[in-house]
């Protein structure tokens, strides 16, 4: 770093008698001086912009406004001039500002769903007619929106792959991560767009997602499910049978622990065993009791283990010496020193903490929900279902019949299908979940038997059938 001028001048006073000293370091200029009795370095930029910001500097310790660089984090509106960002500078900021909020998973899908909007604003008739973010209007949206129904993509983005266009949902997500990425720039605390700017993305722009028909059909039926357990190995008995009979996500699937089979009192524990790093969907904690057909396929899973992931590879679950930890605790531990081995900036929030411990557990021998689906849309061809069933839809047809079937009470079964209750009812009455699930199994009893039957086939138990235990 060596001494060097602008304006004229090393040295700089303000009309309070504060010095400002300028150096040099390569192409970068910096202001440095001592400001309420402490010394501060700032970084002015090259030499096309130092000028200004030199100007900006001496006349915010003029005003008693300035605010060292170290105490810039403590900021609650963003400072400066509103910044020209053309609208890919645009995306590329508010992508930045969202991994540290959201996590990467979640800006990822931003970051796709933009995609195809840079692909628009970047064209060169485009580009002329919108050269800044700023100049996005009610023109754009709805070229952009008429350019969205021509997109071709592919499957996973597989250049390869076989283009079809995007589907109307999809639409909808792109036109929703457009609004949210031009309110997050108006607003003032952000200061990425012009005070007063409009955004021209409205409702009626962004349109509304393709309804479900209320009156559709069960893609899996209870005889349907049925057949299908006749299909199943031992493996997949153990993997895919608590997702035919209980409705759980398939994300919840993968992070069940062996901690999380409570046998006692029949129950599956979500969200309650190290919460921090192995929460669900909106955080929700909650307990899914389970019948008794499903004991011997449980302990089955669990094997000689005392800690790890309930539901294993193939690999795993016939592995002589099975992977696994002792406790819970060493469990935890091992996360721990995965998170200070990371790279620094790769865990950033909560949900790249659950990404992290998630990716812990396949280590340990836990399945994968992509693989999960693999095996269930391979047993969905054997047993002759029409394509467009997946395992993410099985948790649909779950649903259906505790609601349709077994008539379950609406508190109930938000409870057990793992959404916020905060009813005002829940603050004067208790959820019967057990007596609601005794009434759900007795209605689902030909799954129930058939679960039984092919249990005891492949000698993983051979208890009968009986009444739900809780």
């Amino acid at each position: 770093m060596v001494p060097a001028e602008l304006m004229g001048g090393h040295v700089h006073e303000t009309a309070g008698g504060k010095r400002i000293h300028i150096w040099r370091r390569g192409t970068k200029f910096i202001a440095r001086g001592r400001f309420q009795g402490r010394h501060f370095g700032e970084t002015l930029g090259d030499e096309s912009s130092a000028t200004t910001k030199l100007r900006r500097l001496l006349t915010a310790i003029e005003d008693g406004a300035y605010r060292p660089p170290s105490e810039a984090h403590r900021r609650q509106l963003a400072d400066g001039t509103v910044p020209r960002l053309t609208f890919r500078q645009l995306a590329e900021v508010f992508l930045a500002a969202k991994r540290k909020q959201v996590g990467i998973q979640t800006a990822t899908d931003y970051r796709a769903r933009l995609v195809p909007l840079l692909v628009f604003a970047e064209l060169p008739a485009n580009r002329k007619r919108w050269p800044l973010a700023a100049d996005v209007d009610a023109g754009f949206v709805t070229d952009a929106r008429a350019h969205l129904y021509a997109c071709r993509t592919s499957r996973n983005g597989r250049a390869a792959g076989q283009p079809r266009p995007l589907s109307p949902r999809q639409i909808v997500n792109v036109m929703e991560t457009l609004r949210a990425m031009l309110a997050w720039a108006a607003d003032p605390r952000n200061n990425k767009l012009p005070p007063g700017w409009l955004n021209p993305v409205t409702r009626g722009s962004v349109g509304t997602p393709p309804a479900k028909d209320p009156f559709r059909r069960d893609p899996l039926p209870l005889e349907v499910r049925a057949r299908i357990v006749g299909l199943m190995d031992a493996w997949q008995l153990c993997t895919l049978v608590p997702s035919l009979i209980l409705p759980m996500r398939p994300d919840e699937a993968c992070g069940l622990l062996t901690d999380d089979v409570d046998f006692e009192y029949a129950e599956l524990l979500f969200g309650i065993n190290l919460p921090d790093v192995n929460f669900t969907k909106k955080k929700v904690a909650f307990r899914l009791p389970f019948p008794s057909e499903l004991r011997a396929i449980l302990e089955s899973a669990v094997g000689d283990r005392t800690s790890g992931p309930l539901l294993r590879t193939r690999r795993a679950y016939t592995r002589a010496t099975p992977l696994g930890v002792d406790t819970l605790a060493d469990l935890k531990a091992q996360f721990d020193q995965r998170v200070l081995s990371e790279k620094p900036g790769r865990v950033q929030t909560d949900h790249d903490r659950k990404i992290l411990f998630r990716r812990l557990l396949r280590e340990l021998g836990g399945v994968s929900a992509d693989a999960m689906n693999r095996e269930f849309k391979a047993l969905l061809a054997a047993a002759g279902v029409a394509p467009g069933a997946s395992l993410y839809t099985l948790r649909s047809s779950v649903t259906t019949t505790m609601s349709t079937g077994a008539k379950l009470p609406h508190l109930e079964l938000t409870y057990l299908t793992s959404h916020s209750t905060r009813d005002i009812l829940t603050r004067y009455t208790s959820l019967d979940v057990h007596g609601e699930m005794r009434r759900y199994f007795d209605h689902v009893r030909p799954l129930l038997d058939a679960v039984t039957r092919r249990s005891d086939e492949l000698g993983i138990g051979r208890k009968e059938a009986g009444s739900y235990e809780s």
